[in-house]
């Protein structure tokens, strides 16, 4: 018997590990990153790294959770769910250094940033689409588009949803189905060139609890 024989679904991983994720899916891998981030206006988040199974890496995958005034975002429902998946009841950011890519030298670079480290390096899987975004340059919008993979929804490593764990699920039902419905999102109104500011300060309304209360089974 041969010491090796030919796998080609590992042969077409091999391209993948420098690979952006740019399309819709199910992925499943580790947080890299998981960094306090507070916009010009005072929204708050966290912006996380990703990096799949197969190599294949997403930065800049920022979750709004609190307007400037404190009023939940709907990336507040999102970041709870995460937790849920990773079991995690609580988050204090810590200083870390952690690889980001740095636009002004386009390399990646180790820097010292307040990090949730209770969500990193975990195995946790993501359901992604791809949304399209207007870019800007030096706070004004160029009149240009482009394409980001955005955060859906998180699964356990064993293919729970966050509900499916509240609840005590014996066996993970969900996740399949969402892939199934799972869409890109065009920007809606392609934009002109203005003083726009970017995502991060939209209004967005207030969200009520997605999980359904306080019983929690870990």
């Amino acid at each position: 018997m041969s010491e090796y024989t030919l796998d080609a679904g590992a042969a077409k991983k091999a391209e993948n590990l420098f690979s952006k994720i740019e399309e819709k899916g199910k992925y499943a891998g580790i947080f890299t990153r998981a960094e306090k981030t507070v916009s010009k206006k005072g929204t708050k988040g966290i912006d996380f790294s990703f990096k799949s199974e197969s190599g294949a890496t997403a930065d800049y995958l920022t979750i709004w959770t609190h307007n400037g005034d404190g009023v939940q975002l709907p990336g507040y429902n999102t970041l709870m769910a995460i937790m849920t998946c990773l079991k995690v009841k609580s988050l204090d950011p810590e200083n870390g250094e952690v690889e980001k890519y740095d636009s002004a030298t386009q390399k990646r670079i180790k820097t010292s940033v307040p990090l949730f480290k209770e969500l990193m390096n975990k195995p946790i899987g993501l359901l992604m689409i791809m949304e399209e975004y207007a870019k800007m340059s030096n706070g004004y919008a160029t009149g240009e588009t482009a394409w980001k993979p955005t955060i859906v929804a998180p699964f356990t490593a064993d293919g729970f949803t966050a509900t499916e764990v509240l609840t005590k699920a014996t066996s993970p039902a969900t996740v399949e189905k969402m892939v199934d419905q799972l869409r890109d999102k065009p920007l809606k109104n392609k934009p002109a060139a203005s003083s726009d500011n970017g995502f991060g300060d939209q209004k967005q309304h207030a969200s009520s609890d997605p999980l359904g209360g306080d019983d929690i089974p870990f």
